[in-house]
């Protein structure tokens, strides 16, 4: 936990940068909160209740804030139940205020309401509450400036956002007093429930040392327990130290081990490499240990999820399970896709090799990374150049460059094929039809049934992001308000199958068949024996060359013309600075297919197919659909997506170059599902094309190495003729007709 000794150093900059950098007096703050709380008493809606409990706290009316936060809580049950235990933060607060205005001095006040509030929670509920105790200080900063200006001009009682202002003020000033004095009170609460040791070093067979801690629940006796392990990358000891405490309070062995080289871990860190056999070195010496009942299973997701299949390669006997979200595939779904390379992953080797913990500065410099790509984009040099652009070497990229095919470099970091066979451990996979991880969780899912057939693998998949298994699910995303049904607690249900697995506890409900999915529209949770198994049916649909308002019609029946060729000028950098409208589709370089109105609702689930006849002038070239649905008022929703090199398209660990000329097909899978109801109304759109965008390596046709190709091998123009019988199939339930009166 001492993060949060760096929490309180920013606490008290914050306090001090925020009276530096405004004129408005504290007494002004609490005038103007007293003044604006009647307009916001009648607050329902969290956030809006989040508003009325700040103006209160800054007015000093802690026992109506008290009252309010009842409210909240209440509200968050409802609208966002990940942020309920984050009440306890502010009751702690609130309550400290209380003991301090009736005499109690400020760090007695503060003693006192911890102990009664978060001291006196269970286990489970305290590890649910403990990562709310981080504070970004330096996001609460930068918010109070943007109010401040915001305001600028104008005083706070005419200022329009005063509100907002005021709240961002008051969470600053409030947690600069809470924080500094909780970092002890945390402490010792921990060690009082657990048995805990942050200084584990853990000897590796060629001499490395792999730091980890753990944490044992000391209400468990002296009972023999199973390890929970997180093997990451993500050195941060406070996040660690959470989720340790979470598994603890569950029963288990809490562990969090970090890849060698990051945190007390001497040398140097190299992403991927090691991972397998360091996870395999740290479950057996988990094993061993007297507290031990010599099992293990692992969690969590992302670059972790990695971590678990990678150990699983290496077969320690004492692995039992595993559970991943999110899960990464190296050379599958990063940093290349289709073995397409993408360069949102360029500067992640900088955030997690720059030092022992992470480089959050470097990595939260989005407008550097969006100006360097744009940078190379514009000037047409080779892909492997962004480094020399950047000014800065980047060793790792330029390493995976190295290896455009899924060659023995992939191959050797996770299961390759016939290897899926022999892990014969139960697997819980959750992914998110907003998760960018979805690529790899389902390709880890259908390798592994694909070659164990009899695999005992489940599968949760519903409208969340890439990191709602950590963050909880939110409540809305990219427009869309997630159903009801979906709004549950993904870390419960993760928990409740470990305790199936280990403790022979009935299996979640939820968890009924292998795949099992929500409904985006519907509200509802369905089940499935396999990916292929989650519609019913199959409906075809054909690229036209038939037009209708400058789109071309996506049709159930093979057109009797055919679609029209798309061309691509490489050597046109003139959307550099691109974007399109909000809420629309890229169309740049693509053709746009769109089917007649539904005549009644449709439930679009599972996998896309397509097979694309095609005639082309280049050797290779990159592929990009993307599905929506066009809603009857207009708006596009996601659905779902291909990104592929097409001589990569037969098998991705050897190329096979296109013959320009010639008649060629194109036949692929989509490495993401979804499962969404379309009202009547709609329509379904493809956006059929090829990626030519500073976030993707450009792919010019030349045959060679792409990442040596420069604009100076554009040629002529790409030119992509599609014949009439090129077409998609997508799962459906439901009949599908369409209203022809358009």
């Amino acid at each position: 936990m001492k993060s949060l000794a760096l929490s309180a150093l920013l606490a008290v900059s914050l306090a001090a940068s925020a009276a530096a950098a405004t004129p408005v007096a504290e007494t002004s703050f609490a005038t103007e909160a007293a003044a604006l709380i009647p307009a916001h008493a009648s607050a329902t809606s969290a956030k809006d209740l989040n508003t009325l409990f700040q103006l209160q706290l800054v007015a000093g009316h802690f026992t109506d804030a008290q009252a309010t936060l009842d409210r909240l809580e209440a509200a968050d049950r409802t609208e966002d139940p990940k942020r309920v235990p984050s009440v306890t933060l502010w009751r702690v607060y609130t309550r400290a205020k209380i003991y301090e205005a009736a005499g109690q001095g400020a760090s007695a006040a503060r003693s006192r309401a911890f102990s009664e509030l978060y001291g006196a929670l269970p286990d489970v509920e305290a590890a649910k509450a403990l990562p709310w105790f981080e504070v970004n200080f330096d996001s609460l900063r930068d918010e109070e400036s943007a109010q401040q200006k915001a305001c600028a001009g104008t005083t706070l009682a005419h200022c329009t956002s005063a509100a907002a202002y005021i709240r961002v003020h008051g969470e600053g000033i409030a947690l600069s007093y809470l924080m500094p004095a909780l970092e002890p009170l945390l402490k010792a609460d921990t060690q009082r429930r657990y048995l805990v040791d942050d200084q584990v070093l853990i000897p590796t067979p060629d001499g490395a040392r792999i730091a980890a801690m753990v944490v044992r629940p000391r209400s468990t006796g002296a009972a023999k327990l199973t390890s929970l392990l997180n093997f990451t990358i993500y050195a941060d000891d406070f996040y660690g130290m959470g989720d340790a405490v979470s598994m603890a309070a569950h029963g288990y062995v809490g562990v969090v081990a970090y890849t060698r080289g990051k945190g007390r871990s001497p040398g140097p860190v190299v992403p991927y490499v090691h991972d397998g056999e360091d996870a395999a070195t740290v479950i057996e010496w988990l094993a061993r240990q007297p507290w031990s009942d010599g099992r293990v299973g692992m969690f969590s997701g992302s670059y972790n999820g990695f971590t678990q299949w990678a150990a699983a390669k290496h077969h320690p006997a004492a692995l039992k399970a595993i559970a991943t979200h999110a899960t990464n595939a190296p050379g599958i779904d990063t940093p290349m896709q289709g073995n397409v390379f993408q360069s949102f992953i360029y500067y992640w080797p900088f955030y997690t090799t720059d030092n022992k913990t992470l480089d959050a500065k470097m990595m939260g410099d989005r407008q550097h990374w969006n100006s360097l790509q744009k940078k190379w984009y514009v000037s047409g040099r080779p892909y492997r150049d962004m480094d020399k652009i950047d000014g800065r070497p980047n060793p790792i990229f330029d390493t995976w460059l190295q290896h455009p095919s899924y060659d023995a470099f992939w191959q050797r970091l996770i299961p390759f094929r016939n290897e899926f066979a022999s892990i014969d451990i139960p697997v819980f996979t959750e992914t998110g039809y907003y998760d960018g991880g979805m690529v790899g969780a389902l390709y880890y899912f259908q390798q592994h049934l694909n070659y164990r057939p009899n695999a005992d693998d489940r599968m949760l998949i519903g409208p969340y992001h890439h990191f709602a298994m950590g963050d909880g699910v939110l409540p809305e995303i990219d427009g869309y308000v997630i159903d009801k049904a979906a709004l549950i607690d993904l870390q419960e249900v993760r928990l409740e199958w470990f305790d199936h697995v280990f403790h022979g506890a009935p299996l979640p409900e939820l968890l009924s068949d292998r795949v099992n999915f929500e409904v985006m529209g519907a509200n509802t949770w369905r089940h499935a024996s396999t990916l292929a198994d989650m519609a019913p049916s199959r409906q075809r649909f054909y690229l036209t060359g038939q037009s209708e308002a400058k789109r071309w019609l996506l049709a159930d029946a093979p057109g009797t013309q055919a679609p029209p060729a798309l061309s691509v000028d490489f050597r046109d950098r003139s959307d550099a600075d691109f974007e399109p409208p909000q809420g629309m589709p890229d169309t740049r370089n693509a053709l746009v297919f769109e089917t007649a109105p539904l005549k009644k609702p449709l439930e679009i689930e599972g996998l896309f197919q397509g097979k694309l006849n095609i005639v082309t002038n280049k050797r290779d070239l990159d592929l990009q659909v993307n599905f929506y649905a066009l809603t009857p008022d207009g708006h596009y929703l996601d659905l779902a997506s291909y990104l592929g090199r097409a001589s990569y398209m037969q098998d991705r660990t050897q190329r096979h170059l296109l013959q320009p000329g010639q008649p060629q097909l194109l036949d692929f899978e989509s490495q993401v599902v979804t499962a969404r109801l379309l009202a009547a109304g709609s329509r379904i759109v493809a956006v059929v094309g090829v990626p030519k965008v500073p976030e993707i390596q450009v792919n010019y046709g030349t045959g060679r190495d792409v990442s040596t190709e420069s604009i100076a091998d554009a040629g002529e123009p790409l030119r992509i003729q599609w014949s009439e019988g090129s077409y998609f199939d997508l799962g459906v339930r439901g009949t599908v007709a369409f209203d022809q009166q358009r």
